[in-house]
């Protein structure tokens, strides 16, 4: 399908790393993607890190002075070998009768899995009862910090479901469960609700 944006490299229950196509923008930390598997089942992950590095981890990329049309245009080989990956959290699927579950999956993505971004409809479907925030609050991703992962996701919430002409009754429901999630510590929801709008 066209609307491919990258390829699962590495898997797991929890998380998938993928190399995005060199014709496709990578997906936006906090955006939700997708992987269908061959047997049915969908995988949701929310995109926890985005990286640009060499393809060669013993070859550091080096500054050229030059913008990047410029070295398309003068140096191409040099973009060649650049890369762009991203690592997604997996937190809800779809299964093979087609209901949403807001938990880790029974299977990983495959190797080779093809990934695309979500539509504003799947994350409207991955909306109430928001558990999937408790997979984020409770197991976050080590090397991120939970609460930027949460204003982003909360964002997307707010935006697939109208953002100023409807989002925010969606906004403070989900701001409701993160509240019983965060032992109604105030302070930390304000400051993430106030990123968030």
């Amino acid at each position: 399908m066209s609307d491919r944006i990258a390829e699962v490299i590495e898997s797991n229950t929890r998380v998938f790393l993928a190399e995005v196509y060199r014709e496709a923008s990578p997906p936006v930390f906090g955006r939700w993607v997708q992987v269908r598997l061959q047997d049915g089942p969908v995988l949701y992950g929310l995109v926890s890190h985005v990286e640009q590095a060499s393809y060669d981890p013993h070859r550091r990329a080096v500054a050229f002075g030059k913008t990047s049309e410029e070295l398309r245009q003068e140096m191409p080989h040099v973009m060649e070998l650049l890369r762009t990956t991203f690592r997604a959290q997996v937190i809800a699927y779809r299964d093979a009768r087609d209901r949403i579950r807001q938990t880790l999956p029974p299977h990983p993505a495959g190797i080779h899995d093809f990934v695309y971004p979500c539509t504003q409809e799947d994350v409207r479907s991955l909306g109430q009862p928001y558990d999937y925030l408790r997979t984020l609050v409770r197991s976050p991703d080590p090397s991120v910090p939970v609460d930027d992962l949460i204003v982003a996701v909360m964002a997307g919430v707010y935006e697939a479901h109208g953002g100023r002409h409807g989002g925010t009754d969606e906004l403070v429901s989900a701001g409701r469960a993160l509240s019983r999630l965060l032992n109604d510590d105030h302070e930390r929801l304000q400051s993430i609700l106030r990123r968030v709008l």
